[in-house]
């Protein structure tokens, strides 16, 4: 029986690893003759929409600048509006969880995308004193917004993290994110690669992903190849100015933002990821699908699931230049050869499967 399937996000135009995620979510849901509607606040995306097979609803009150009780209204509507009786309703990002968890609706689960203790901590950190008051205060929102509700985390490590900050769910689960793998190497071949010779990086600028710790570890590595960097965001500025410091402006290339970043993954001779923490690292498990070994930090939680058996040496703690540039000299040096056995979980059958076990 065709089930019918909607998907919560309040944005689409971050190209973060959220939105990646619903949008990777409904294209696998529609291949499974699935009815899927995406309901978001913004008519932006920094996504072509329109090679989509699902529908997007745009609702554009819905904004952090007023009350979660009238964005819900809001979403109420819109819901009345598409006129069907969804069997599962998946809400993504903190914000969008606000909202839907006053609708109240049936059979809603919550997809928590990286870990909230981290939230917590940057949230009590942004002023000076009472941290620990403000840190008590916000896990408490925390917990209570989660308490007794359906939960799934993208990584196992994203839900130790809840069960350390006291969340008592109705119900909690990993489901890792879905990849279509077809899909991901067609993309790959959608432009050519001027580009020869580098390594790379792919995700948006912001403190956690931590490229101040990556440009210094390319620049300890003394490797030949240059390092490129697909992304934008709030910190690309002073990533810049450090790569101009360290005299690496012919050797680190700044790329921009690109909604598909599959060509230029699959040409490279390495991916690495430099943050302190991740929800799950999706970028990684693209790149084994392309074949392209990758290097870690091993972030709070993510990477050290999908970095395994030989491309376990290649995690390095987090913030420590002399090991990342380790790590990316050994890899380039003595790369490991990619197979099936390190991408076989990650499958869209295997994700669909379990979110629509949730239906019945």
């Amino acid at each position: 029986m065709r089930k019918n399937i909607c998907l919560v996000i309040d944005r689409l135009d971050g190209g973060g690893g959220g939105e990646r995620f619903v949008l990777s979510l409904a294209q696998a849901f529609s291949k499974y003759n699935c009815r899927v509607d995406v309901i978001t606040s913004s008519d932006e995306s920094s996504y072509p929409l329109d090679t989509f097979t699902f529908n997007v609803h745009f609702i554009r009150k819905m904004n952090r600048s007023i009350l979660n009780i009238q964005n819900a209204k809001y979403l109420q509507n819109k819901i009345t509006d598409i006129g069907v009786d969804f069997d599962l309703v998946i809400s993504s990002l903190l914000h969008t969880d606000r909202i839907c968890k006053k609708l109240n609706m049936p059979n809603t689960y919550y997809c928590i995308h990286g870990a909230l203790s981290t939230v917590v901590d940057s949230r009590a950190n942004r002023k000076i004193g009472f941290s620990n008051f403000r840190r008590k205060i916000y896990s408490h929102l925390i917990r209570k917004l989660y308490e007794n509700q359906n939960i799934i985390t993208v990584s196992d490590g994203v839900k130790q993290d809840l069960i350390k900050l006291g969340i008592q769910a109705k119900a909690m689960q990993v489901i890792y994110n879905p990849f279509d793998f077809d899909d991901i190497k067609q993309q790959s071949k959608a432009y050519p690669i001027e580009d020869q010779d580098y390594i790379i990086h792919v995700g948006r600028f912001g403190v956690e992903k931590r490229h101040d710790l990556l440009v210094n570890a390319y620049k300890q590595s003394g490797i030949k190849q240059k390092l490129l960097l697909l992304g934008d965001g709030e910190t690309i500025e002073q990533t810049k100015q450090l790569v101009t410091d360290l005299k690496l402006t012919n050797q680190v290339i700044f790329k921009g933002f690109n909604p598909n970043p599959f060509p230029y993954i699959k040409n490279a001779k390495a991916l690495v990821l430099s943050s302190d923490f991740e929800g799950f690292g999706m970028v990684l498990v693209e790149a084994l699908i392309l074949g392209v070994p990758i290097i870690s930090t091993n972030a709070l939680s993510g990477p050290r699931e999908i970095l395994v058996d030989e491309l376990k040496p290649f995690l390095s703690p987090t913030g420590d230049v002399k090991a990342l540039a380790k790590n990316i000299r050994k890899m380039i040096n003595n790369p490991i050869k990619i197979t099936n056995k390190y991408t076989d979980r990650f499958s869209a059958e295997e994700s669909v499967k379990k979110y629509l076990a949730l239906c019945d």
